[in-house]
């Protein structure tokens, strides 16, 4: 079944792996993803090698039979990034097995804990546009995948490993993209939790953010991070290293923060956090644990971008990431809070 181009797009000239790490390798270190759940499309339309006679309508095989199978990647979700229960804030991209990025329309997502019961939903999930990296005009390494994401508000009621499935219409039919998401019962700066208190570099000229930020156009330090959770305004934080990032996302996220600063500076404290500080000879260190930052460090995070949304209470309210994040994701969380 063609997908149709009046629909969504199709990008071209992308792999399609099966883990976070081999998406990072075969993307050029582009750094998304969930396992993806291996499903293949029926010769003649009936159900698929695996699906179940007892499978409920509705279910996970019951909606992938029939319809020509994507695979779903997210940012995080992974046994080292786990999600955990609530509604939340759900970023994802859907490839083809012609190694191609579907871009557009309107997905539908749903959940389930197993692939023959019925499944929670649908959330719907809209595609945007990442807009910061022109606005600023960022020359730090971009990946070609930061050209766009999917973002849905789903439900993940409880700890597991948990099937996301996206459902997108064409005019030929259905394709459906499958993904698997680990959610604990707890994690790392999650939702809910007190945000680490850290002392973190202030500069506001030039020559002083270049000495603490590897990104050629943040002005995103301009007060540290604890003074920031005492103000009594809310916080995003965003944890990055442009210059070195081996994602090649950090950049693109950090303008996506950039752009919601630009629209609510006078309303909430904006701060980036740099995972390796240049210094002020202005060379970085090497990209390596031990040279991290000490604001990344407090914050055990294992990986990058991540752009946290902090209540007045300095109490963490949304968490995105890692990977890819777009401004009206982390605007959507402020309002929250705001």
């Amino acid at each position: 079944m063609p997908l149709d181009h009046d629909s969504f797009r199709l990008e071209s000239g992308l792999l399609v792996p099966r883990s976070r790490r081999q998406f990072l390798a075969a993307l050029g270190a582009v750094g998304l993803g969930a396992v993806a759940v291996a499903c293949t499309k029926s010769a003649n339309g009936g159900p698929a090698a695996g699906s179940s006679a007892s499978a409920a309508p509705g279910s996970l095989i019951d909606r992938k039979d029939g319809n020509e199978q994507l695979s779903l990647f997210s940012g995080g979700g992974e046994p080292d990034t786990p999600l955990v229960p609530g509604k939340q804030l759900f970023g994802f991209a859907l490839t083809t097995p012609q190694s191609q990025i579907v871009s557009g329309g309107s997905p539908s997502v749903y959940v389930a804990k197993d692939q023959t019961s019925p499944m929670s939903g649908p959330y719907p999930a809209t595609w945007y546009l990442f807009k910061g990296y022109g606005a600023t005009k960022d020359t730090s390494p971009r990946s070609p995948i930061a050209t766009g994401l999917y973002s849905a508000r789903v439900d993940f009621p409880t700890p597991g490993n948990w099937y996301v499935l996206a459902e997108i219409q064409g005019a030929s039919g259905k394709a459906v993209g499958i993904g698997a998401v680990t959610v604990a019962a707890s994690a790392n700066n999650a939702p809910g939790t007190k945000a680490t208190s850290v002392r973190t570099p202030v500069a506001t000229t030039e020559k002083g953010i270049k000495a603490i930020c590897t990104s050629p156009v943040c002005h995103m330090h301009t007060i540290s991070l604890d003074k920031a959770l005492k103000n009594g305004k809310p916080t995003v934080v965003g944890f990055s290293t442009p210059a070195l990032c081996q994602s090649k996302l950090c950049g693109p996220v950090n303008d996506e923060q950039i752009l919601v600063s630009w629209k609510y500076g006078k309303q909430a404290n904006f701060i980036h956090v740099e995972e390796f500080l240049p210094g002020p000879d202005f060379k970085p260190p090497l990209p390596t644990a031990a040279n991290q930052s000490p604001g990344f460090k407090a914050w055990h995070l294992t990986s990058e971008p991540w752009c946290f949304v902090i209540d007045r209470k300095g109490v963490i309210t949304a968490a995105l990431g890692p990977g890819p994040v777009v401004a009206p994701q982390i605007e959507q969380e402020l309002k929250r809070v705001l």
